[in-house]
């Protein structure tokens, strides 16, 4: 708990003083303030995945879409794409995974290792197929295979599913793997082959060997509680009969960190700032005499903090065709202005600028707003960090926008309301508004570049 604002415990005549708050506001600023007050609050306790604040935090969110008179966009007329999870507790008791490679054996260890199998796994010294680190995937029914798990995610990894192998082992050497006592969250509606992600630079070096792959493990089965987590999703349809069958998706994640024995990670930046400017940029949008050309989708995600897991769910069940789909700009970490380069007043930056013209095409209208998009540093390396990714293994043409990237308390009980800038915040959002009114808009659609970097999110969409 933090000695800050929001240290005590909201009661509920303060909730439904929010509450009147948010009916009274009527500036962006306002309802900024009031939106994230209330979805930054001890009340929902951090927004884990899952946990009662963050189904809280998913009313909230629909109740906002719904107030600016958008469209539902889930099933049975909802706003909520709903999908089945599990909460998945390894059983690392007697746990065994032996590789050998002609004389060479190598012993992975329980915290080099996770195993994605709702069954036990009892294998004796059986043969592994090495999967191509380039190229075509061949045959591969009824087998276990092996492959580097930098190459085989998203797109890629769901086609390699396709595939119907009986064991899928996936080998890297990234960051450690969490505690393996603390629940994993597996997708109950995805069926395919059981997975075992092996970190050990031993065992990478064995991909390269030419000599056969054989494996031997004996994994418990796991603890299993089945959840339900939810993606809310709401429509302005587009004004163009010609052009409203394509889609723009304005996107943020609305979980966070939860709570734990140090207090709760109210998440305020991290990212309620993103989720209330889609509610505010929908809200804008929707209150126009016009819509713009295209259709947007406005959605905001489940689970970006344990993998990514709302938006890889959307792009594997989309609510509006994928190959319809010209675009999505994700919003992160946009309300604090106090990045570790130095002060971001008055401009944002894109994830991965020089995979797409996508920042080009909106730095144009943020400019005639007066905001400036600045270069950040390494900005490429931070591509893959947020559910922009989910959409560009799929092939979609997207980026993450943000104002801080790196900030004091990322991740921390720290990220509280009282940081936030909200009459930057608001300034952005205006500016992003125009962004994607420009690109509902135009006649042209953006494009990956041709970047090597590009060329596997160029593949994707054409597959």
């Amino acid at each position: 708990m933090t000695g800050k604002a929001f240290s005590a415990a909201l009661r509920p005549a303060t909730i439904l003083l929010i509450f009147c708050a948010i009916a009274a506001a009527q500036t962006p600023v306002e309802n900024l303030r009031a939106n994230l007050t209330y979805l930054a609050s001890d009340e929902l306790e951090g927004r884990g995945t899952p946990s009662k604040g963050l189904d809280l935090a998913a009313d909230y969110v629909a109740n906002q879409f719904q107030k600016a008179n958008l469209q539902p966009a889930g099933p049975g007329g909802t706003y909520f794409q709903t999908a089945k999870f599990a909460e998945v507790t390894s059983n690392s008791e007697g746990f065994v995974l032996t590789l050998k490679d002609g004389t060479k054996q190598i012993a992975v260890e329980p915290n080099e290792a996770r195993v994605r199998s709702l069954a036990p796994l009892d294998l004796n010294d059986q043969p592994v197929v090495k999967l191509p680190a380039s190229g075509a995937i061949p045959p591969v029914e009824g087998m276990i295979v092996a492959g580097d798990a930098a190459r085989y995610t998203g797109d890629l990894l769901d086609l390699l599913q396709s595939r119907k192998p009986a064991l899928i082992i996936l080998i890297g050497k990234g960051r450690p793997f969490r505690p393996a006592s603390r629940p994993t969250l597996e997708d109950m509606e995805t069926p395919g082959a059981p997975m075992i992600r092996i970190n050990k630079a031993e065992a990478e070096e064995l991909l390269k060997e030419q000599s056969p792959l054989s494996i031997s493990v004996h994994a418990a089965a796991p603890a299993v509680k089945r959840v339900e987590l939810r993606n809310v999703a709401a429509i302005l349809p587009g004004s163009d009969p010609a052009m409203a069958t394509q889609y723009v998706i304005l996107s943020a994640h609305y979980d966070h960190l939860g709570h734990g024995p140090s207090g709760i990670f109210h998440g305020a930046n991290d990212n309620g700032s993103g989720t209330v400017s889609v509610i505010e940029i929908a809200r804008e949008l929707a209150a126009q005499p016009k819509r713009p050309k295209r259709s947007i989708l406005f959605i905001t995600f489940f689970g970006e903090e344990e993998g990514l897991l709302g938006s890889y769910y959307y792009v594997r069940h989309p609510l509006v065709p994928l190959n319809k789909t010209v675009a999505n700009v994700n919003l992160e970490q946009i309300g604090r202005t106090d990045d570790s380069t130095g002060q971001r007043v008055g401009q944002f930056a894109f994830t991965g600028p020089s995979y797409t013209n996508l920042p080009g095409i909106m730095e144009k209208a943020a400019k005639a707003d007066g905001v400036n998009v600045y270069l950040r540093k390494e900005a490429d390396s931070f591509f893959a960090r947020s559910d922009n990714y989910a959409f560009a293994e799929h092939g979609v043409p997207d980026s993450t926008i943000a104002v801080a990237f790196e900030y004091p308390e990322y991740h921390a009980i720290g990220d509280t309301v009282d940081k936030i800038d909200f009459d930057n915040l608001a300034k952005v959002d205006h500016a992003i508004a125009a962004g994607i009114e420009r690109l509902a808009d135009e006649s042209g659609v953006p494009k990956w570049s041709s970047e090597k970097a590009a060329a596997k999110y160029r593949e994707a969409g054409i597959r």
